[in-house]
């Protein structure tokens, strides 16, 4: 059974049904230019199901996620296997929040690896390729 510190916090703070959260990713494209992309997180009530990860032109979902205590902080994980136009990779989103009376903020870093891959709690040789930022306002 998967435990998510992460997203039992979550849960408890918001409700006990699957919560949307906006938010946007931010990478740096072949051409070198710097974009943001609108996105929607959506977390399974009491950590149990799916995380969603969903924009203008793609819904990614996964059952893969996990968290870890590191220094008083809760370090979340969330790894997406993706296509695009015939390109496979897996994407890992890696982060904290700060819960607050009226904010709750998620924010890290994203990482890739070419090609389809089973990640089991280990994002070491994947590469950095942009971050997110994620604010649900209670």
């Amino acid at each position: 059974m998967k435990t998510l510190l992460f997203l039992s916090t979550l849960l408890i703070s918001l409700s006990t049904f699957a919560s949307e959260v906006s938010g946007e990713l931010f990478y740096t494209m072949p051409n070198g230019k710097l974009v943001n992309r609108s996105v929607t997180l959506t977390v399974p009530a009491r950590g149990q199901g799916e995380v969603k990860l969903s924009g203008e032109k793609f819904n990614w979902s996964t059952d893969n996620f996990w968290s870890e205590q590191v220094n008083s902080e809760t370090i979340f994980y969330a790894v997406f296997k993706t296509s695009f136009m015939n390109f496979k990779s897996t994407i890992a989103l890696k982060g904290t929040y700060i819960k607050a009376n009226n904010t709750i903020m998620y924010y890290g870093n994203m990482y890739k690896k070419s090609g389809h891959h089973e990640v089991n709690k280990n994002i070491s040789d994947f590469k950095f390729s942009g971050g997110f930022n994620f604010i649900f306002d209670r």
